[in-house]
């Protein structure tokens, strides 16, 4: 179980706020590309027909920051796929962080446990083998304690 309250401070995960690319900045990312997607694929952007993104190359939640150097101008398409793959990465941080709040995982349920008596396929109760074996070291060690008083 987890302590309600930790001893040790806990370290500062908050990220950067997401700030939007000023249309200079969109213009200079897409030359310094030369006209192409920052994913790698080096497809032509075009705006008008697939729509572009100015995508965080680390994303923020991931430790990112908005400087121009962390920031690409991706073709909607690619970024999709992308943004899929950080949802499933910044998911997986939190949950080792701890920060999903679902508290601790259900205990498991208790079982019968394996008792001394079974019942039979038709139906008649019975000692299990162990405790018919124990049974029987148990009434060897009474009927010869009974022979020597």
């Amino acid at each position: 179980m987890r302590p309600d309250v930790s001893l040790i401070a806990a370290p500062d995960r908050s990220t950067e706020k997401r700030v939007p690319l000023t249309p200079k900045q969109r213009a200079q990312l897409a030359l310094d590309q030369n006209g192409r997607c920052g994913c790698g694929c080096g497809e032509r952007l075009d705006h008008a027909r697939e729509g572009t993104i100015d995508e965080h190359i680390v994303a923020l939640a991931l430790g990112g920051s908005n400087d121009l150097s962390n920031r690409a101008i991706w073709r909607k398409p690619c970024s999709a796929v992308k943004t899929a793959k950080d949802m499933a990465f910044i998911a997986r941080a939190k949950r080792r962080a701890g920060e999903t709040c679902q508290g601790e995982p259900a205990r498991k349920l208790k079982g019968r446990g394996f008792g001394s008596v079974s019942r039979g396929f038709d139906g008649k109760i019975k000692l299990t083998k162990k405790a018919a074996r124990t049974q029987a070291a148990n009434d060897g060690a009474a009927s010869s304690s009974n022979r020597e008083g």
